[in-house]
């Protein structure tokens, strides 16, 4: 039987070390699940009716740096509202889906009212002065009239088309989506803000 040298014993030891330290940084670079299977199954159980098309995620890719503003100027950044669940929307006047479904997130957002939930409706128009007329004609008034400036939201977003509906769970990481128009003020949808909250 063979015995390593010293200075092979060394540089094994190293090896294996070197592996070991590799495989810890790989293992923490994965997107940590923001669910568990139980926990994806009870969410996805809503995805009927007008939430048929919702689909929940195990494993949430990292959260964009997302900024936008309101018509008169007020600015928030997405971070900034970690500590929330967050239900955000893109939309733009010119489309005929977003505005059937807008006046369901404006009901939508008069009946919660839940400090651990935020909606925020972002308008990808190029134009912001489109905005304020458009909120008057259908009635919004529980909306914030929130813009991408950047008009790159969409791109972030991976969105592939509009509108967009994500769900932020409270450490900012994406949980659901749901691409296309939903009744965001049907019981389906209302069940599923309050099993987050809850």
């Amino acid at each position: 039987m063979k015995f390593l040298s010293l200075s092979n014993a060394i540089k094994l030891m190293v090896a294996i070390g070197l592996i070991a330290i590799f495989a810890l940084i790989v293992q923490s670079c994965q997107p940590s699940k923001s669910t568990s299977s139980s926990e994806q199954k009870a969410l996805q159980s809503y995805a009927v009716k007008s939430l048929s098309k919702l689909y929940v995620l195990q494993n949430p890719p990292p959260q964009p740096v997302l900024s936008f503003k309101t018509v008169d100027g007020q600015s928030q950044k997405l971070s900034d509202l970690r500590g929330q669940y967050v239900l955000m929307n893109a939309w733009a006047t010119w489309c005929a889906p977003c505005v059937q479904e807008m006046p369901s997130l404006d009901r939508l957002a008069a009946q919660t009212n839940n400090a651990d939930f935020q909606i925020i409706t972002i308008s990808l128009d190029k134009d912001a002065s489109d905005i304020p007329p458009f909120f008057e004609k259908y009635g919004l008034k529980n909306l914030t009239d929130w813009h991408d400036g950047s008009l790159s939201l969409g791109a972030k977003l991976g969105a592939r088309g509009l509108p967009v509906t994500i769900l932020y769970n409270r450490n900012g990481q994406e949980i659901a989506r749901l691409e296309g128009t939903a009744d965001w003020s049907s019981p389906e949808a209302l069940a599923l803000i309050d099993r987050l909250t809850e």
